[in-house]
């Protein structure tokens, strides 16, 4: 089991770029693939008409 009783965790200490980044990534590829279908799908209306 952990011992919690010899590190004291300080809100806010801790070093989150990677995670923003990560996150940033994230945000970013699902816009496109959002963009992606929604091109995709206009497409295949239009190509169906």
């Amino acid at each position: 089991m952990a011992d919690h009783a010899t590190t004291e965790y300080k809100p806010g200490s801790m070093d989150i770029r990677e995670q923003e980044k990560t996150f940033a990534g994230f945000v970013r590829m699902s816009i496109w693939t959002v963009a992606v279908v929604i091109v995709i799908l206009v497409f295949m209306a239009l190509a169906n008409s």
